[in-house]
């Protein structure tokens, strides 16, 4: 009798041991699988704040990155603005100018906010005093405006693709080059003059209506403002650009939080 009181003692103790680690200790978060946050981004510093994002967002989603696809490789691409009309994302970073014209051509998608301020600089070879004609990526009429306004000396533009600019610069086919700052990283033998004097908008996000009402989408904010707060760190930028946090301070980049509409 003893030796079955002692089992039901243990098996009860077990049983209460079970219960308790049920409903008192951390449960680990499973991935939604149902749930896809589907971003877009060019390969440029708006997809490194994509990627910074998605390190938080994938413990808990789904995520489908448009980055790795040669669709999206530049948002000024036809491509990446029919991505988000076709749905192929819910929520996509693009420069103001392409993102005005996408929000007026489809009344399902809105702009959500600013993302990025000063993402990108001027590089050069020659004196500076000698600049008079300019590359630009295709598409970048705020770049152009900018330059202009502030170098009345920039006497031409051509626009380049985002393959050829640097290429174009090099054989001297344009004095200097607009380029995102991930670019202009990856060329320390050039040299950097600011876009403007004044701060700027480099990229927006734009969000499906839809998508912007959900769960996921307020997830997609909190750990997007997550990764807005550590590329804000200079040095933790530096490393992530492969350059040195004077130069990442040079171009006071800005990256902006968001608040989720109730």
């Amino acid at each position: 009798m003893k030796i079955h009181k002692i089992m039901f003692v243990v098996i009860g103790l077990f049983l209460l041991a079970g219960i308790g680690s049920t409903l008192f200790l951390p449960k680990e978060e499973k991935k939604n699988k149902e749930a896809e946050i589907k971003i877009g981004a060019g390969d440029d510093i708006s997809g490194i704040l994509m990627d910074e994002t998605v390190k938080g967002l994938e413990e808990k989603y789904q995520v489908s990155k448009s980055l790795e696809s040669s669709s999206f490789q530049d948002c000024c691409s036809n491509t990446a603005q029919w991505a988000l009309n076709a749905k192929e994302i819910n929520v996509g970073f693009y420069c103001p100018h392409i993102a005005k014209h996408t929000i007026e051509n489809n009344k399902d998608v809105e702009i959500c906010g600013p993302v990025i301020m000063n993402g990108e600089t001027i590089v050069y070879k020659k004196n500076w005093d000698e600049v008079t004609h300019m590359g630009v990526l295709q598409g970048r009429e705020q770049s152009k405006s900018l330059a202009s306004e502030t170098y009345p000396q920039i006497e031409r533009f051509s626009e380049i693709s985002q393959k050829g600019i640097l290429y174009a610069m090099e054989d001297e086919q344009v004095d200097a080059a607009i380029l995102d700052v991930t670019k202009a990283a990856a060329v320390p033998e050039c040299r950097n003059q600011s876009l403007s004097d004044n701060d700027y908008i480099s990229y927006v996000l734009v969000v499906d209506k839809e998508f912007e009402r959900t769960e996921e989408f307020k997830d997609f904010i909190t750990y997007y403002n997550q990764a807005v707060s550590r590329l804000n760190d200079s040095g933790y930028l530096a490393k992530v650009l492969g350059v040195s946090e004077d130069w990442v301070k040079e171009k006071n980049i800005k990256f902006l939080t968001l608040d989720i509409k109730e």
